[in-house]
Formats: structure tokens, C-alpha cells, sequence
């Protein structure tokens, strides 16, 4: 597991990272750490480096933990966020960036291997939770958690992921459907739309825009379910 430790205060660094190197994950393997203390080198390097988790530091000079948080989440929604500050008034703000945790300084070993726990049970899911596809020649599979919109179209099913990438399959939407909407992100906006709310960007009730960019039309005889769901959604994702 490798993790980015950001935060300005070396005194912090030192033992946060003395603690990462003494945890052990359920299967026995430790955490690489890469240090940072200022958040605008973490973004400059997050695209570059597949990080599992970043523990950020909420008050720094320039550029906070929150305004960072912000910055990365436009283009990774998925990325666990655990949040480190001494004061527990930046926990509303913590939730708005779907923060997966919020510990407090000084951090309490017990308290950052139970966060570390979570985050590692994150990642050995995220490993088996992918999508099996198959065409005539091969067989892809594809993360649900990158997964951005299905679309079918005349016979052809498209698989649209948040590196840019596009699998395409002949087949219906109705082989993929039960598998897709048994998960609580995704949702079916169109006849031949499903799309993963986790990786949406904006909706206006006509339209889904993906982090990807794509604009996906929304069904106007199925818009009152759509919005329901998606504001359900939301509102899950507000109280976790």
C-alpha cells in the first residue's frame, strides 16, 4: 500500500511516518510513504503516482489540506482522503470533499492503524471489484470504480473509463444491467445510458456531465426518478 503523507509541521511528518512504518496490514505487507510538505507538489505528482491514500493536513500556508482536497477531487473522486488537523472545526468541509477520515493531532497510533485498516480493506476490494466483458475474440475487464458510462448504440456496447480509455462490445445493455445497477452509484438515465454517479461532475436535470467531459442525456420520461435517485445519492454520500 503507498500513501502520500503531506503536511508543513516536520514534527508531525516524523512521527506519522514513524508509525506508518511500524503498521502491519491484515496480510502482512507495510506501507511505502512519500513525504510532502506543501500541497501543491503532492497535486503536481498525484496524476503521475497510483497513491492508495493521502493524509493531508488541513491548515497550511499557501494552499490548505481542504483547497487541495478540492483541487484533486474535480479529476479523483475515489482516492481515500484522511484529513489531520487540531481542531475539529474543519469537519463540515471534511465531508463536502468526501473526506474518508478526519483524525486529530497529535495522531493517536491505535487511531491511525483503525483508518489504515479501512483504507486497506478499500484497496483488496477494489482489486476484485471489476467488470468482466465479453466480445467474440477477448475477454477485458474493467474497475467499477473507473468505470465513468455504458452507452449502446446500434448493437454496440461502449464502456467509457476515467483514464479516457473505451471498451466496446457487440451485445444489449440488458446483459450488463442487473450487474451495474446492483451497485449503489450507478444508475440507468436513459434507454441507452447507465452511468456511475461517483464519476459524475455536474447534473442539471437534462444532462449528466462525466469527469471525462462527455455530456449524458437524461430520459425526460424517467427525469423525476433520475433526480430522486441522484439526490439520495448525494445525501448517502453527505451522512457517511
Amino acid at each position: 500500500m503507498r500513501v502520500a503523507l503531506c503536511d508543513d509541521e516536520h514534527v508531525h511528518i516524523k512521527s506519522i511516518t514513524q508509525m506508518l512504518g511500524e503498521y502491519r496490514a491484515p496480510d502482512g505487507s507495510s506501507v511505502l510513504v512519500d513525504q510532502y510538505d506543501n500541497a501543491i507538489e503532492l497535486i503536481s505528482n498525484i496524476k503521475k503516482i497510483d497513491y492508495d491514500a493521502l493524509l493531508l493536513d488541513i491548515v497550511m500556508p499557501g494552499f490548505t489540506g481542504i483547497e487541495a482536497a478540492r483541487d484533486i477531487r474535480v479529476d479523483n473522486m475515489s482516492i481515500p482522503i484522511v484529513f489531520l488537523t487540531n481542531s475539529p472545526e474543519f469537519a463540515v468541509d471534511s465531508y463536502r470533499v468526501h473526506a474518508l477520515d478526519y483524525l486529530m493531532k497529535p495522531v493517536k497510533a491505535d487511531d491511525l492503524y483503525t483508518t489504515l485498516n479501512h483504507i486497506f480493506a478499500l484497496c483488496d476490494r477494489k482489486k476484485k471489484d471489476l467488470l468482466t466483458i465479453n466480445s467474440a475474440k477477448e475477454v477485458h475487464t474493467i474497475s467499477y470504480e473507473q468505470l465513468v458510462f455504458v452507452e449502446i448504440n446500434n448493437g454496440v456496447l461502449s464502456f467509457y473509463t476515467l483514464d479516457g480509455s473505451v471498451k466496446t462490445v457487440r451485445g444489449k445493455l440488458s446483459e450488463y444491467e442487473g450487474e451495474l445497477l446492483r451497485r449503489n452509484s450507478f444508475i440507468k438515465v436513459h434507454r441507452s445510458y447507465i452511468i456511475n454517479m461517483d464519476n459524475m461532475k455536474s447534473y442539471d436535470r437534462k444532462n449528466f456531465t462525466a469527469m471525462t467531459g462527455q455530456i449524458i442525456p437524461v430520459s425526460r420520461n424517467i427525469s423525476k426518478e433520475v433526480q430522486d435517485e441522484y439526490l439520495d445519492y448525494l445525501y448517502g454520500m453527505v451522512r457517511k
